[in-house]
């Protein structure tokens, strides 16, 4: 199976919104980790597109099992494109219940963490205990959210990096959003909304 194919599978099942291109890289790789978390074993998870991802996605797609990730992947908008480090379905609520995305990730929020990453230089991915992309207000309740969680409205994403410490990430989301938006630090990571301004630690 060529690189394009690859792709191409991926981008079918709503995991992939990059260009069909055969180039694998970050935002390939970051959307085999999206589908390998939602239809194969945790210990599969690796970000590898081999033989046991090949056949899983093979029988995804002959058996007609419906697309767990982004029912909503046609309808997203088209400014995607220009996303050169995140995918569309990384940021889905993950209760299971509502779609993924009761509202869409705001632009001008995932064009921040875009920056962001591009600015620290590292892989960041979107924390995935509580579900810290889009949330639905039953998912935000159910992790402790606020009722005016800026989640809830596809304004915030809570970021992790294996190869950065929170300080770092914070560095650089102040470089990126200077005297805007919201940036919590956290042992974890670092909070980003586009939001009032607000600086605080966890």
């Amino acid at each position: 199976m060529t690189l394009k194919q690859k792709q191409a599978l991926l981008a079918y099942l709503g995991c992939y919104d990059g260009a069909i291109d055969g180039l694998w890289g970050e935002k390939s790789q970051r959307a085999t980790i999206v589908f390998q978390r939602s239809y194969m074993a945790q210990e599969d998870v690796d970000g590898i597109f081999g033989a046991a991802t090949e056949k899983r996605i093979l029988e995804v797609i002959a058996t007609g099992e419906k697309p767990a990730v982004a029912e909503n992947a046609t309808t997203a908008p088209g400014w995607w494109k220009d996303i050169r480090y995140f995918t569309r379905a990384e940021f889905r609520c993950p209760c299971g219940k509502c779609g993924g995305f009761p509202v869409e990730p705001e632009e001008k929020m995932v064009r921040t963490v875009d920056a962001i990453r591009a600015k620290l230089g590292k892989p960041i991915g979107i924390v995935d205990s509580g579900g810290s992309g889009v949330r639905c207000p039953e998912h935000n309740a159910k992790v402790g959210g606020v009722a005016t969680s800026y989640h809830l409205k596809g304004m915030a994403a809570d970021l992790h990096c294996a190869t950065a410490t929170p300080a770092e990430m914070k560095k650089a989301a102040e470089a990126v959003m200077g005297k805007t938006g919201g940036i919590g630090l956290y042992g974890w990571g670092i909070h980003v909304d586009v939001g009032k301004y607000s600086r605080w630690n966890g």
